[in-house]
């Protein structure tokens, strides 16, 4: 059913139409893309470079999780557990994509519009693959 997530209600997709939702899903996707970048980045960068590094993620990760059972229900009212989705599955999508192809064809996800991922490559990588690189 349109507008439902793992069992809860998105309030954004239930009062879209099909059109909107299709677009929602492509901003996601997008999103997801950007916000995992950033995480492997920042991963891979190291404390030769940022010497803080490992402590920025621990960090990031204990903010992710929320602080008690408060902090979980406003996520969920809030729109923020898909948010913490969108980072995970994006990081997961980059780090699977890199593993079979390299950074430099990965780096092809930036050359056009037709190159970014469709929503359902994110759960899929080597969907993207076969797609962008046969």
């Amino acid at each position: 059913m349109p507008g439902v997530i793992r069992g809860e209600v998105d309030i954004t997709t239930l009062l879209a139409d099909d059109e909107q939702r299709e677009q929602i899903a492509k901003v996601t996707a997008i999103m997801s893309l950007l916000e995992g970048h950033a995480d492997v980045v920042m991963d891979e960068v190291g404390p030769a470079v940022i010497p803080s590094v490992d402590q920025i993620r621990k960090r990031f990760n204990e903010r992710r999780k929320g602080a008690g059972s408060i902090d979980v229900i406003l996520r969920r009212l809030l729109g923020l557990d898909a948010k913490m989705k969108q980072y995970r599955d994006g990081a997961v999508f980059v780090r699977a994509v890199v593993d079979q192809i390299g950074r430099d064809d990965f780096n092809t996800i930036w050359t056009s519009p037709q190159t970014l991922p469709l929503p359902s490559e994110i759960s899929d990588p080597a969907a993207w693959v076969r797609r962008v690189h046969g």
